[in-house]
Formats: structure tokens, sequence, C-alpha cells
């Protein structure tokens, strides 16, 4: 299983994740409801998809 840090499946959200698809539960309920926002809310400070 690979380690390799990859951006988070969201597609507004620019943090980055080394085992699954999101970097928090909101971002992987918001792929479901809103697949092409383009802000995330994220509870990371680092995300560059914050408004």
């Amino acid at each position: 299983m690979s380690h390799d840090p990859k951006k988070c499946a969201h597609t507004a959200c620019s943090c980055t994740v080394t085992e699954g698809k999101y970097c928090s539960q909101y971002c992987e309920d918001a792929a479901k409801i809103a697949p092409t926002a383009i802000a995330c809310h994220c509870p990371h400070n680092g995300c560059e998809g914050k408004l």
C-alpha cells in the first residue's frame, strides 16, 4: 500500500491525503452532495479552497 501524499478527492479541496480518498468527513460528504463545488470548508487551515 502506498503512503505517498495525493490530493483530496473533493474537487474544491487542496489538502493532501496519505490514506483513503478524502482529507476529512466534510470533504467525503461534500463530494457526494456537490461534486462540482468551487469552495471547500474542510477543517484544515492550509486548504487553498477556502473562501
